[in-house]
């Protein structure tokens, strides 16, 4: 009887010293207020959060730091914690729904929307971001009828047009897409993605008219990459190669780290003979993207026509190591050998 009592007795000590060791410990609190990462505009939110356990403002912001530096696992528990606080925040929805996009759960990423657009049924930002989940699932029928709630609320939204022609685009309805585009940039003319859309469906039909198209673009937005990388790839096709060469150049002086600004340039320099000058572009790619395969093949290749063997042997090894059984680099490799 009394060896029960005492088991009893250890039991109730054992399960109480738990409990306060749970809540002491609780692994979610201290990543949410203690957990110090050594970057400072994280380091400072978190201070913050800290001090105002039970702002949800807080907590998004720091879900943003993560979500930018990549940390998908601890933006979505910031956001957990501030939704667990603000359950009905449409901004927090939104950014959820953009981690689980880039983390490859597009799954979840629907059903956080869906559930975004329940709670705001008339608000167009989030069914636009509905729309535009539905819309990279390829579930064109549910986007167009969300398309088509945002237009009973707002006849004359642009962008609810701009998706309206990614669906159709999509669909290879060239003619509807087409006018759904038109009538974006009719109703918003500084809808810059509009205006390359409606450039790249011309393009792809041998139509002239596409270079006005991504002008139009360049006017809005001068240092739109989107609009110049498209229109210099459209006269890269047209082979007027110097013109695509000076749009590529356009990008380069925009950001300095644009690696297919090189690549397709030297692809250029290589077809107009200038191998010289194709190599300096691939070399400067290397430089800037160490981890593309691409880059170090392609240098291989001017290597090898500018006589330089044991460069271009290192360089298709290379690729070769970054993407094993790249078919190019081996075949290239051989032929030196």
């Amino acid at each position: 009887m009394t060896n029960h009592y005492v088991m009893l007795n250890r039991i109730i000590v054992c399960f109480l010293f738990l409990l306060m060791l749970s809540c002491k410990t609780d692994p979610h609190q201290a990543i949410q207020s203690n957990d110090i990462t050594g970057d400072t505009d994280i380091d400072a939110v978190t201070k913050a959060i800290s001090k105002n356990t039970g702002d949800a403002s807080l907590y998004y912001e720091r879900a943003k730091l993560f979500y930018d530096r990549k940390n998908y696992d601890r933006a979505i528990e910031d956001l957990a914690s501030s939704m667990k606080i603000d359950s009905i925040s449409a901004i927090s929805h939104h950014l959820l729904a953009d981690v689980y996009l880039d983390y490859f759960q597009s799954r979840k990423a629907l059903a956080t929307m869906l559930r975004a657009a329940k709670l705001h049924p008339s608000r167009i930002p989030t069914l636009l971001k509905l729309c535009e989940v539905q819309y990279i699932l390829k579930q064109y029928d549910e986007s167009r009828k969300t398309v088509n709630n945002i237009l009973k609320l707002d006849r004359e939204n642009a962008e609810a047009y701009l998706m309206l022609g990614l669906n159709f685009k999509d669909e290879e309805d060239f003619v509807r897409a087409v006018n759904s585009f038109q009538t974006a940039v009719e109703l918003d003319p500084e809808l810059v993605d509009a205006w390359i859309l409606l450039g790249d469906l011309y393009a792809n039909n041998d139509a002239e008219s596409a270079i006005s198209f991504y002008d139009n673009a360049l006017t809005v937005d001068p240092q739109s990459i989107a609009a110049l990388h498209s229109k210099a790839f459209y006269l890269q096709n047209k082979d007027r190669l110097t013109e695509a060469i000076t749009e590529y150049n356009k990008i380069k002086m925009i950001d300095k780290s644009y690696k297919d600004a090189y690549l397709n340039s030297g692809i250029l320099y290589m077809e107009m003979d200038s191998v010289d000058r194709a190599f300096e572009e691939f070399n400067i790619m290397v430089g800037v993207a160490p981890d593309s395969h691409l880059a170090y093949y392609y240098r291989g290749l001017a290597s090898a026509s500018l006589g330089k063997v044991e460069e271009a042997k290192n360089d298709f090894n290379s690729s070769l190591n970054l993407k094993r059984g790249f078919q190019k680099a081996q075949e290239a490799l051989e032929r030196l050998q």
